[in-house]
């Protein structure tokens, strides 16, 4: 045991001497944020290379705690709670780790640890655990050499993270809350904006439900009011694609013209 922690002390500060000297690192660190919704996410990781080297169940053992990267422990926060894979998780930073299981079919536990700042995987704590979630692994025939996370939206309120490493393509998908906080933004919003720029903000809550097609009837009562307070062509057609949306093709007609 004391000859493994001087060689882990050892490593960390090699590591940190590298990085001063302004020398190139052998896994190089990287990181990625994208916005879906109202939600932030930032992932910050170091990405190590295949190296012609097997990787699953001998670079990256079966059954044990994988930093899901190189260096320092993955991290990945959430700027709102978000649901991944039908778990809730709070918004926050978290260590981000994998524990990757033998054989094609099995499922692979993703955790998100509330000790953010840790050193790889070996001061773990289980018992800090925000979640665990069984993922299923897929493998491709194209290698990705250097392991990567990537952020994809399907929709404004719902996306998944990938990770990629040699053949393996690990996708988490996630869903947050975008309808009750944009509603709430606008209504935040009306209170506070001088009386001649209402109008606009109506057009906006109006232009944002039907772009998504929420809430038919808000969106037809936002567009209407826009159009009381200060009627042109944009808010306008806004409301003419509401009477649309909810049926009214006539009135649509009408408006639009």
């Amino acid at each position: 045991m004391r000859q493994f922690i001087l060689f882990f002390t050892l490593s960390i500060s090699l590591s940190s001497t590298a990085q001063d000297l302004g020398l190139p690192q052998k896994s190089p660190q990287a990181s990625v944020s994208y916005t879906i919704g109202l939600t932030q996410i930032d992932i910050e990781y170091s990405s190590p290379a295949v190296n012609e080297r097997k990787l699953w169940g001998e670079v990256v053992p079966y059954n044990e705690v994988w930093r899901a990267g190189a260096n320092k422990a993955t991290t990945i926060e959430f700027s709102t709670d978000i649901n991944i894979e039908g778990t809730v998780i709070d918004k926050g930073k978290y260590s981000f780790f994998v524990i990757p299981k033998g054989g094609r079919e099995s499922k692979w536990t993703i955790v998100f640890n509330k000790q953010h700042d840790q050193w790889g995987a070996y001061r773990y704590d289980a018992s800090l655990d925000a979640a665990r979630i069984e993922v299923k692994p897929q493998f491709k025939t194209v290698s990705e050499e250097r392991l990567t996370y990537s952020i994809h939206d399907q929709a404004v309120d719902k996306g998944y993270i990938k990770m990629a490493w040699g053949d393996l393509r690990l996708y988490m998908r996630f869903k947050v809350k975008v309808l009750e906080q944009a509603l709430a933004n606008v209504d935040a919003a009306l209170e506070t904006a001088p009386a001649d720029e209402k109008w606009q903000i109506y057009a906006y809550g109006a232009m944002f439900l039907l772009d998504n097609e929420w809430e038919t009837r808000q969106a037809m009562e936002w567009a209407d009011k826009s159009v009381t307070l200060s009627e042109n062509s944009w808010n306008t057609f806004l409301k003419a694609r509401a009477q649309a949306m909810s049926g009214d093709y006539s009135g649509a007609i009408q408006s639009a013209n």
